[in-house]
């Protein structure tokens, strides 16, 4: 991967998760700008950008299934279970400020012991579960996307008949939901892994990067994501659409997906060689793409508690004004003591490891 496009994946990377911080925003005050509306569609770019990094992380970084999961544990954790406490506490806190900023859908906070455990072990979407965190709708996203480091890894990593017999009992195990939007986080595997891609020439480059561009357009115009959302549910009716939860407009984003993939697999070629624009602002790029994770999962429960805090500020615009920026900021602030420690987590998981695998070898010898 060359420098010039690794910072081309961190600008995106980071620029979805402010779309999904953005549509969240909406609660606060809705400007009504089409970039404000793309929160859904700020996910499948994460998804497939997953899928490109988790085929280059497993292909070049991990010797192994154990190493490769101890490391995406590092990387999970390191946010996930913070995230998990502190959206309990903020929600708490901000209810007892002000419960009227928070609307009745958000208040899912029955059940905390179940909530908190499925959000542990990333079971909140599995078949047709919905178990939301508290206040933290951004987490669902997360148990469909370990699952699918996991499937990867056993493809990856296991040989013969075994990868395929573990892989199809973990499909079964997980349900429709989740498999749904795997195809669209295996573009981004299949877009690092295609030889015939990586060797594509220049004008098919850029024919490639143009598509893509005319294909989002498309989809923001012709607003294909309501598209897909209204044909599924005329498709399973109303009751199944439902149960489907956010894998609802699945049809859309496969399309979106391809679009995505085009543009990828264009940009990788046409940034191979030039493009040393971007290495002027590598340091701050790479800074803000070092707390994206952080803004994703903690910036829900920042909108709703410090709306709380700031209930007197006038409504609208104003208050929007104030509550997005310090969102942002203490999301930030957040992933100095979460993401940017995921090499003190990895030291921890490891030693753990290491621990239950040497009592599991003397209980066996006893």
């Amino acid at each position: 991967m060359s420098r010039a496009f690794s910072l081309y994946l961190d600008v995106i990377r980071f620029l979805a998760a402010l779309l999904v911080m953005l549509y969240h925003a909406n609660w606060v005050y809705r400007p009504g700008f089409t970039i404000t509306s793309l929160g859904h569609e700020g996910v499948v770019i994460f998804f497939v950008l997953s899928g490109f990094v988790i085929a280059y992380v497993g292909d070049t970084r991990n010797e192994n299934f154990r190493q490769f999961m101890t490391a995406r544990a590092a990387r999970i954790y390191s946010v996930a279970l913070p995230a998990i406490f502190i959206t309990a506490i903020l929600d708490a806190a901000g209810f007892w400020l002000a419960p009227d900023i928070y609307p009745i859908d958000y208040r899912a906070w029955d059940l905390p012991v179940i909530r908190v455990i499925t959000s542990m072990l990333f079971l909140n979407e599995i078949w047709f579960l919905g178990i939301q965190l508290f206040t933290n709708v951004p987490y669902w996203s997360l148990n469909y996307e370990v699952w699918y480091y996991v499937l990867f890894g056993v493809l990856h990593f296991f040989q013969g008949r075994t990868r395929w017999v573990m892989f199809f009992l973990l499909c079964l195990f997980l349900g429709p939901k989740i498999l749904l939007l795997m195809p669209v986080w295996w573009l981004g595997v299949w877009v690092y892994s295609s030889e015939r891609l990586k060797k594509l020439s220049k004008p098919a480059a850029w024919i490639c990067l143009i598509l893509s561009i005319f294909g989002f357009y498309l989809y923001i115009s012709l607003d294909l994501g309501k598209f897909g959302y209204d044909w599924v549910q005329h498709t399973v009716g109303t009751y199944w659409h439902r149960e489907l939860s956010f894998s609802q407009q699945f049809p859309t984003d496969y399309y979106l997906g391809v679009v995505l993939s085009l543009h990828f697999v264009g940009l990788r070629v046409v940034l191979s060689d030039a493009s040393r624009f971007l290495f002027p602002f590598e340091k701050p790029i790479r800074y803000l793409a070092g707390a994206t994770f952080s803004v994703y999962l903690f910036h829900q429960p920042l909108l709703w508690f410090l709306s709380a805090v700031f209930d007197w500020v006038p409504e609208g615009l104003t208050r929007y004004a104030v509550v997005v920026p310090l969102t942002l900021v203490s999301c930030f602030v957040f992933a100095r003591y979460t993401e940017h420690k995921k090499a003190v987590w990895k030291g921890w998981l490891e030693g753990l490891i290491t621990w239950v695998a040497a009592l599991f070898g003397r209980r066996q010898t006893v």
